[in-house]
């Protein structure tokens, strides 16, 4: 079964039941499904073929819901692409992706435009007209998406800091909604807000899609802001929020001396949230936050129990219908409770691979002696004995999330050093309070170099996201290296704990 068909029955149940609030409009399920409708057919009038990608580079609003479902009935392949990406990063993506059209809109329009693919530019209002008015020919018949077929591909980078487009089918994201309704106690009354991006999987799948299965209520947000969030919690009588730690901080510092929302659940993920942060929620919300943990090749795959305990640091147990285990890093041996490993994930859930890359799907998996397939998630975790819960304590790679955003620091470090005046440089994380890292960049210049932190940081926030951009830059008359020749970032690391 797909999530196309999971949504065709909440349609058919509760037609008239509100879908979606986003751009200060209420839309029906009715509305969202003959809205969809009208841009699949109107794809194929445009020759989109199935199979064909289409990307979408949008802040939230409604034309990221139309074109989205609409090219999943179309058998169109969805590209998000995150809009804090310039040049740089967005051209990685619909390269590799082979795009044929990007939806977009405003400042960001005119990005793709600078790029050289403003040819198939796409505007988001054109897609809200269509999905207003177009007339769908009677000979139009929607996609017969199949659960292995392609759904989305969404770009992770690697280690190389190479984007890589993992493919998930149709099939993961209904298994992976029904599973989160599941262990969730998810409720067609319920109402959630949420102010996460739709280009993420926390958004578009954890939020959207299992609204979407559920046949209950999402109020989207184009950005947060905690003030307005607590103020729409209240208006739209929310019983769910979904939030990175970010978030939850400018909550606590937001609430003042006002009574909290009674919410039944808060959900966090995308990111480490701190105990601190949980135990304050606690005390002045007088909730306990669930976190969970998921990826873009898994996307919901482990959390906190509903009925509890919720555990803070911990990372929970497998949703239903998923498995986890832990291995030796690198290697195939499950490792006993309580050992660090690297955690490892199979089930329905789990992405096909990644788009024309077979070296880095084989990389990605591992199969054991039943001949089952399980993803190397890259994380380093260990499963508690009594509580039966898995806990991430480290990565093996480099990447550092910085509010929920993966950020590798190879590819600051090719900006770094393509400035004027640099001999190298390295990017290592940073302990922030809200972020739960950022990037820090230590850099040595060349002899006789006269180098402006200001000026390098303004150079860096013109090719690379903001969320990529150094929260610090430290000068260092040389980088250290071991006896290899080869950097050494351990040092570098020390150095930052010690400061």
């Amino acid at each position: 079964m797909t999530l196309l068909d999971l949504f065709a029955g909440s349609v058919r149940d509760c037609s008239d039941r509100t879908a979606i609030v986003i751009d200060g409009r209420r839309l029906t399920y009715a509305q969202i499904d003959e809205r969809s409708r009208r841009i699949a057919a109107w794809l194929a009038a445009q020759g989109y073929a199935p199979g064909d990608r289409l990307a979408v580079y949008l802040e939230n609003r409604l034309a990221f819901v139309d074109v989205y479902l609409g090219a999943l009935r179309a058998g169109v392949v969805v590209v998000p692409t995150n809009p804090l990406y310039r040049d740089r990063d967005a051209v990685v993506v619909w390269e590799d992706a082979e795009v044929r059209g990007i939806v977009t809109a405003g400042s960001l329009a005119e990005e793709a435009r600078k790029t050289g693919w403003g040819g198939r530019v796409i505007e988001a209002d054109e897609i809200e007209r269509i999905a207003e008015e177009y007339a769908v020919p009677a000979e139009w018949r929607e996609f017969d998406a199949r659960p292995e077929t392609v759904a989305l591909i969404i770009f992770t980078s690697g280690t190389t800091g190479r984007a890589k487009g993992a493919m998930i089918p149709h099939g993961a994201l209904a298994s992976s909604a029904a599973a989160i309704r599941t262990a969730w106690r998810w409720r067609p009354d319920d109402v959630l807000c949420i102010a996460l991006p739709l280009f993420h999987v926390h958004g578009l799948q954890v939020a959207l899609g299992t609204t979407l299965v559920n046949g209950s209520t999402i109020v989207v947000e184009r950005r947060f802001d905690a003030a307005a969030m607590l103020d729409l919690l209240e208006r739209e009588r929310a019983t769910m929020f979904f939030g990175v730690p970010t978030m939850y901080v400018r909550l606590l510092e937001h609430l003042g001396d006002r009574r909290p929302p009674s919410l039944r659940l808060w959900v966090s993920g995308s990111a480490a949230l701190s105990a601190e942060t949980w135990a304050l929620f606690h005390e002045r919300f007088g909730q306990e936050i669930l976190e969970r943990y998921g990826a873009t090749e898994t996307m919901m795959c482990l959390t906190n129990r509903y009925g509890g305990p919720r555990i803070p640091g911990a990372v929970g147990t497998p949703f239903p219908g998923v498995q986890a285990c832990v291995v030796e890093s690198g290697g195939r041996t499950r490792l006993a409770d309580g050992e660090v490993g690297e955690l490892c994930i199979c089930g329905p859930n789990v992405f096909g691979g990644y788009f024309r890359n077979p070296a880095a799907t084989e990389a990605a998996f591992l199969t054991d002696d039943e001949g089952r397939r399980w993803f190397r998630s890259g994380d380093l975790a260990r499963r508690d004995p009594q509580t039966r819960t898995f806990a991430i304590v480290g990565r093996l790679k480099e990447m550092i999330i910085s509010g929920g955003f993966n950020v590798y620091p190879r590819e600051i470090e090719e900006e770094i050093d393509a400035f004027p005046g640099v001999k190298e440089s390295a990017v290592v994380p940073l302990h922030d309070a809200a972020r739960g890292e950022v990037p820090l960049a230590f850099v040595a210049p060349r002899p006789g170099a006269d180098l402006e932190v200001e000026a390098l940081l303004a150079h860096l926030r013109g090719r690379i996201a903001s969320f990529k951009v150094p929260r610090e830059v430290r000068f260092l008359e040389s980088l250290p290296r071991n006896a290899m020749g080869k950097l050494d970032k351990p040092t570098l690391r020390r150095m930052v704990g010690g400061s």
